[in-house]
């Protein structure tokens, strides 16, 4: 099995937990996959401290809160976007206003979940996110020099 790594960005103790076990078992199946995907779920209750991880650890998907103590989520989706640009975020908040969320999208949000959310809501944006991001693998190694030197020969 392979997994996908998150970081969940809350100040809320419970939207942390609620996400992890929620997550904890929640496995990922397509037929064209060779192998299932589940997820390692990591916590930051700041901003700063998810600044931190990111460069701790090599995150794939950012569920991220915009209201956070210290630096704003809007902050923090902006350092994930110039800093590492690769890594997926979904934004999750309580105060999901349209401009907020035109504003997420528009610095490089790839979702907006608005809280509450329930665990199928939560399922199925990670789901989506997730088979974005392994068809977009997929399609990088199909189109890798090495894969189209061999379709040469």
């Amino acid at each position: 099995m392979d997994f996908l790594k998150i970081l969940v960005v809350d100040d809320e103790d419970g939207i942390r937990s609620g996400v992890r076990r929620v997550l904890a078992n929640f496995v990922i199946s397509y037929p064209f996959m060779d192998e299932d995907i589940g997820f390692e779920i990591f916590e930051a209750v700041t901003g700063e401290e998810a600044i931190q991880k990111l460069g701790e650890i090599k995150i794939d998907l950012v569920l991220l809160d915009n209201k956070l103590p210290g630096i704003s989520g809007l902050e923090v989706l902006e350092h994930i976007k110039k800093s590492f640009p690769t890594v997926r975020v979904m934004m999750i908040t309580s105060f999901a206003s349209l401009e907020v969320a035109v504003k997420a999208t528009k610095n490089g949000a790839y979702d907006f979940v608005p809280k509450p959310f329930t665990p199928q809501e939560l399922k199925a944006s990670v789901e989506n996110i997730t088979k974005k991001m392994f068809l977009k693998k997929m399609t990088s190694q199909s189109n890798s020099p090495e894969k189209n030197q061999d379709k040469k020969q």
